[in-house]
């Protein structure tokens, strides 16, 4: 007996639909695989994303406000404070050229790009050097009257200044002290303590002991491994108003 060509017909349709289905739901299942693939390695690479943040100082955690931060008018009064001392250096160290009163240093400045190219170097010769630095020890300082910067300027004489140097956690009369050190050329750590003429203290001006010049001579003429940054901008003279 033969089918009707009409039988036929929606026999083919209904087989071609159903194929069409199936290929449609196996399509469907292979999205949602490769989706969920992909979502997968989308938080992975998330992971890894904030793990770097984290160890660069990007992560939300150390995005608080740091615990030293002060207010700008505590930052006015504290400089305003300065105002008697400068007055009284200026009169100490007398006019300069031209009877132009004398101004003292009152900041200084370090570009962010070399600091943290310092930090980087710190970081780099105290490691060749077995040693981990512990913080940064900012020491006040004086230029001579015949200072002449690595630029060629003497306009620095006289003034004050500040030299920084990496720190190591040491113990002194069982008091813990985070004091200074720089590298000599064989890579061995100097301290800045008082055997080398760097006292955390009032100087004894009546010890005879304390003379530069002899410190200075165990360790001079060579800077190839030194970790103390001085050589920086400051104001005045550059910047008046």
């Amino acid at each position: 007996m033969k089918r009707p060509a009409s039988f036929i017909a929606c026999f083919a349709i209904v087989l071609v639909t159903i194929l069409f289905f199936n290929s449609c739901q196996e399509d469907a299942a292979v999205e949602v695989f490769e989706e969920e693939e992909y979502q997968e390695k989308i938080e992975a690479y998330e992971a890894k994303i904030k793990d770097l943040e984290t160890k660069i100082g990007l992560g939300k955690s150390n995005r608080k406000q740091p615990k030293n931060i002060i207010s700008f008018e505590q930052a006015q009064k504290i400089y305003q404070e300065y105002d008697k001392r400068a007055d009284l250096i200026s009169g100490i160290v007398d006019s300069s050229e031209n009877n132009i009163p004398f101004e003292p240093t009152r900041s200084m400045f370090y570009e962010i790009s070399e600091l943290r190219h310092y930090l980087s170097y710190i970081d780099e010769l105290s490691q060749k050097a077995g040693i981990k630095p512990t913080g940064l020890r900012f020491y006040f300082a004086l230029y001579p009257d015949t200072y002449v910067s690595s630029s060629g300027s003497d306009r620095n004489a006289k003034r004050q200044t500040i030299f920084i140097a990496p720190t190591l956690e040491k113990k002194y009369n069982n008091r813990t002290f985070q004091v200074g050190y720089t590298l000599d050329s064989q890579a061995k750590v100097i301290l800045l303590d008082k055997d080398h003429g760097f006292s955390h203290y009032r100087r004894d001006r009546n010890n005879k002991h304390q003379n530069p010049s002899t410190f200075s001579q165990k360790t001079s003429g060579n800077n190839q491994n030194s970790l103390i940054a001085n050589d920086l901008g400051a104001t005045p003279p550059e910047f008046q108003h």
